[in-house]
């Protein structure tokens, strides 16, 4: 059957997440020393880390997701004797600034979205995660430029890898879900998700570099080390 929509995850997919990460961190870390030369800053961002990737957001939602990281800062000052919530808020807002200005789209992105749209493919983003930071890096790739629809997980009934947000994507472009592809980095909800709506095919994006895929998760129907790599797979310029 032939292919009609490509969608994409976001985060470590079309964007480095990981770089832009990385950047905000150094530039905390700065900042930090500046203010308290005698602290270890790398010890109050890697306690922050820790706390970010365990929640990155209150799961009650009764407090806004970037006063809650600045809570998460505040809680990694005092580690180090030091309670200091305006501090804490000015590195938390350095710290978003400094990652939405690094948020551009992994390379040959946009060549190979405007081939697929040469050929009339449609081309979606699905991402998990809180609506008001994905549509923060949304907003920053200025990501409506090159897709439509674009599907936040947190403002639907369910997440990846429920089926029903694929399956959403698909109807809005008009594709069932044999003639849809999905692209992503994350084995337990990009594959395991495109498995679950009976994609076409699921293309696992390695980012992060995996020597194998760990058992007991979603096995992709073909492994690319980025984006870049999708051509060797999808029929663009053909």
């Amino acid at each position: 059957m032939a292919l009609k929509a490509v969608f994409f995850d976001l985060d470590d997919t079309l964007v480095l997440t990981h770089a832009a990460d990385k950047a905000a961190r150094l530039a905390v870390m700065e900042l930090v020393r500046k203010h308290h030369p005698a602290i270890e800053e790398q010890e109050i961002v890697d306690h922050f880390w820790k706390d970010f990737i365990s929640q990155p957001w209150d799961p009650t939602n009764q407090i806004d997701v970037t006063e809650w990281r600045a809570q998460l800062w505040n809680k990694a000052l005092q580690e180090k004797g030091v309670d200091d919530i305006k501090l804490a808020r000015d590195i938390q807002c350095l710290f978003d600034f400094t990652r939405m200005a690094s948020f551009r789209w992994a390379p040959a992105v946009e060549m190979i979205v405007k081939d697929l749209h040469a050929q009339g493919i449609k081309t979606g983003i699905i991402t998990n995660g809180h609506p008001k930071v994905q549509r923060a890096k949304l907003q920053a790739a200025e990501a409506h430029k090159l897709f439509d629809p674009i599907i936040v997980g947190g403002e639907e009934i369910h997440e990846k890898p429920h089926k029903s947000i694929f399956l959403k994507a698909c109807n809005l472009v008009g594709s069932k879900p044999e003639e849809s592809v999905m692209v992503g980095d994350n084995l337990k909800t990009d594959i395991q998700g495109a498995k679950n709506a009976n994609f076409l095919a699921a293309i696992w994006v390695n980012t992060h570099g995996l020597d194998e895929i760990p058992a007991g998760v979603a096995r992709p129907d073909h492994t690319v080390n980025s984006v870049a790599e999708i051509p060797l797979i999808l029929p663009l310029n053909k």
